[in-house]
């Protein structure tokens, strides 16, 4: 038990005498002492588009999640990062992880789809046809 206490008190006296010095024990002509930089301004947008100052941060609020009531996490980048995805026409899905393409990219340049039953036959077959369509 007396070794245990000995422990105890070695590794909690040597952690004591590991902290940093602070800034008010340096000598008077010392300037090595650090100054933190100060905290990033964020704001937040609905649709964030790069606008402004590109090393900014700006948040996107939780969008809802799709076939869930839930909402995904708020999503931060720098501003130069939201106008470089507003150029190559693309959005951080609501899930803040996976990329998708913007809707007015998708707007301008639509998916090419066609019929998904090629051809038919007479009347008989409506009955059975398929109306669906196929979008590469």
């Amino acid at each position: 038990m007396r070794r245990l206490t000995a422990f105890v008190i070695l590794v909690f006296s040597t952690s004591a005498l590991a902290q940093p010095t602070p800034a008010s024990s340096l000598a008077p002509g010392d300037t090595t002492a650090h100054v933190a930089p100060p905290a990033p301004v964020i704001s937040y947008s609905n649709a964030p588009n790069g606008e402004g100052d590109p090393n900014a941060i700006t948040c996107r609020a939780p969008q809802l999640l799709p076939q869930s009531r839930l909402r995904g996490p708020e999503v931060c980048k720098t501003n130069a990062v939201w106008a470089r995805y507003r150029k190559d026409g693309m959005e951080v899905a609501a899930d803040g992880i996976h990329d998708v393409p913007s809707e007015k990219w998708r707007t301008i340049n639509p998916q090419p789809c066609h019929p998904a039953t090629m051809g038919g036959s007479g009347t008989s077959a409506m009955n059975q046809a398929n109306f669906s369509m196929i979008c590469e």
